[in-house]
């Protein structure tokens, strides 16, 4: 295995190490750790791979879990989020905040963008719907959410970094597919599933990651550009969307930013979650049959 690619899987160790753990110890010899490197030596590998320094990616994800925790769950407060997502106090979590986003915390309204991003899979502009809309579209029966548990899983993955980026996906699903099927896989046994580890209304798009997964047999082993890891067992909620972009960009929207608030769950500490029903190489990329899901647990 190429040693940039050996880099890669052990960086992508530690940032799912981060995402899950976001309570425990995150320093700078933790983590290099959890990855094999020498302290002297993991942080600058970490920030050549990923873009950013270990500290900031932490604290990133620490606030986007939270913002998270804060968008679909109303009643819960400022201080509650913060000490979840591993903040040691709520002036800490404060400054982060502002520092991050540019406004305090509490002169958010929860539902407002933090960042102003173009979202660019797709020419043309995307629209965000008014919660007046959400409400609409759930007055008429737009979406039906299914409440349902996932197994644990094995999966073989490649994380795209900038996934907004035009063919980055579209490559990596390729060398996934191609790998898979060098390894005598048959297609009719896997699950083809994307994972959003990041958030565009609030991560910059050129630092959105992107897992594209594969089910595999658990005695399967990662080559080069491909890393293997298990996916726990999650209930989650999901709609089934078949349709364009536009669709399942709409879906996704009413799931969290409607659907979840006036729900009695809230976000698991896991990524959101697209569960492919047809594979792009049966269909192709203009149009989707796949399940938008949210892995939850009960307020």
């Amino acid at each position: 295995m190429e040693q940039e690619n050996i880099y890669q899987q052990r960086i992508n160790l530690v940032t799912n190490h981060i995402r899950s753990c976001l309570l425990e110890d995150l320093s700078l010899k933790a983590l290099a750790d959890v990855a094999g490197f020498s302290p002297f030596h993991f942080h600058r590998i970490f920030k050549s791979i990923t873009g950013e320094t270990v500290n900031a990616l932490t604290t990133r994800l620490r606030l986007e879990r939270a913002v998270m925790l804060l968008k679909t769950t109303p009643d819960l407060s400022i201080t509650e989020a913060a000490l979840e997502c591993g903040f040691n106090s709520v002036s800490t979590f404060s400054r982060a905040f502002k520092k991050q986003y540019g406004r305090t915390a509490r002169s958010w309204d929860r539902q407002s963008q933090l960042k102003n991003h173009e979202k660019v899979r797709v020419e043309g502009d995307i629209p965000t719907y008014t919660n007046d809309m959400l409400r609409q579209m759930d007055q008429q029966g737009q979406f039906t959410v299914q409440i349902r548990s996932l197994p644990t899983q094995h999966l073989a993955y490649i994380r795209v970094i900038n996934s907004y980026a035009p063919d980055r996906l579209v490559n990596a699903y390729e060398t996934l597919t191609a790998w898979y099927q060098a390894k005598g896989g048959n297609h009719s046994n896997t699950t083809l599933i994307g994972m959003s580890q990041d958030d565009p209304d609030v991560t910059p798009l050129e630092l959105c990651r992107y897992d594209i997964c594969l089910t595999i047999p658990a005695d399967w082993q990662g080559t080069e550009q491909v890393s293997t890891r298990p996916f726990p067992a999650c209930r989650i909620a999901s709609i089934h969307c078949r349709g364009d972009i536009f669709l399942v960009d709409k879906a996704w929207q009413y799931l969290f930013r409607y659907w979840l608030p006036h729900s009695r769950y809230q976000p698991d500490n896991l990524p959101a979650l697209e569960i492919y029903k047809r594979h792009p190489a049966e269909i192709g990329w203009e149009t989707f049959d796949l399940e938008c899901a949210i892995p939850i647990t009960n307020l």
